[in-house]
């Protein structure tokens, strides 16, 4: 990746064991759930690895392309936009933090030579970004005292 040019982490505890929070987070079936409304569909193209492609269609916009750049199972994942002259990136990380429990950290970033073109646009996910972390953790716990 090139100089990152705008940066945003966020973290969130969960009540579920990294390795269920990490499967769930993986099936990207669970995105679409997770986006409601806001998304028609998301797709992956093969297995949740490294040079995986995917497409996510949101409501009014044409679809926005993927790939799974750097993956460490169960541990972290990272997913890259490419945009004109830019990218935005969208780093998971999942960490044991006492039994049954996983702290979920997501780190979003913009990079590239154009990237300050975009930086005004990307403010709106310091807003969005913790509310969807925390649906996420939600989600997570919801499903985890199911099995």
């Amino acid at each position: 990746m090139d100089e990152t040019t705008w940066q945003f982490e966020h973290s969130v505890e969960c009540d579920a064991d990294r390795s269920f929070a990490w499967s769930f987070w993986t099936d990207v079936s669970n995105w679409e759930r997770l986006e409601g409304k806001a998304v028609e569909w998301i797709e992956l193209k093969g297995a949740f690895a490294v040079g995986t492609k995917g497409i996510t269609k949101t409501a009014g916009q044409n679809p926005h392309y993927w790939e799974i750049t750097q993956l460490d199972p169960e541990r972290s994942a990272t997913i890259e936009i490419p945009l004109d002259g830019a990218t935005f990136y969208n780093v998971m990380r999942m960490e044991s933090i006492d039994s049954g429990r996983t702290r979920i950290i997501q780190c979003l970033g913009l990079s590239g030579i154009k990237a300050q073109d975009f930086g005004e646009s990307m403010q709106m996910f310091e807003n969005s970004a913790p509310q969807g972390l925390e649906k996420l953790a939600k989600t997570i716990e919801s499903a985890y005292k199911e099995i």
